[in-house]
């Protein structure tokens, strides 16, 4: 965890000296879907600055959008900055057995797995295509901030409440979460001091 501590301080210095040499000309990569004026839109062109989320092609985000397991995998690896190490487990066996080997995100799942951001939905399987709610969701980046072992699901929704991960963010434990809602959640994520 060393490594994450290291990579978020790097990113909020880099944001920073950004944001003072070239004052306004962040988020010039905006998604035509992303009205500047929106709650999400700073932390949506924030995370596609760090190049966490690249939309959905078009030109778009994916405002509305849900986000597949398989897609948070890769988003959570981005956000702790090991999606390099994931490019090495593309090859492997898959931890998964509903994951197939040439399933395109099985490098990024067998690390989240590794890692413990993710323990699958049970009886060894992950559901890549499934919908992430908002309490896998938060579970995926809680135990990227290593608060692990929290009570399955209100010591999950307490914690994410108590960090300030969900404010002003009305929502269901297991309500398929947005896009533009992850976004909030991720971009917060990363300016809170890891446990």
């Amino acid at each position: 965890m060393k490594f994450f501590k290291k990579f978020l301080l790097s990113i909020i210095i880099a944001s920073m000296v950004i944001n003072i040499c070239f004052a306004g000309t962040l988020y010039a990569a905006s998604f035509s879907d992303v009205k500047q004026d929106a709650p999400y839109a700073e932390a949506v062109n924030y995370l596609s600055d760090l190049n966490i989320t690249q939309g959905i092609g078009g030109g778009l985000f994916g405002v509305g959008k849900p986000v597949t397991r398989a897609m948070m995998t890769v988003f959570i690896n981005r956000l702790t900055g090991y999606s390099s190490s994931a490019e090495k487990l593309k090859t492997t066996s898959s931890t998964f057995k509903d994951v197939p080997k040439n399933y395109w995100a099985l490098g990024d799942i067998n690390l989240a797995a590794k890692l413990g951001f993710t323990h699958g939905v049970g009886n060894n399987l992950f559901n890549p295509e499934g919908n992430v709610t908002y309490i896998q969701a938060l579970g995926f980046i809680l135990n990227a901030l290593n608060y692990k072992d929290l009570k399955w699901p209100n010591g999950v929704m307490q914690k994410a409440d108590e960090l300030g991960l969900t404010k002003d963010m009305p929502y269901k434990a297991d309500d398929v979460i947005t896009r533009e809602n992850l976004a909030v959640i991720m971009y917060r994520a990363l300016f809170l001091k890891v446990q």
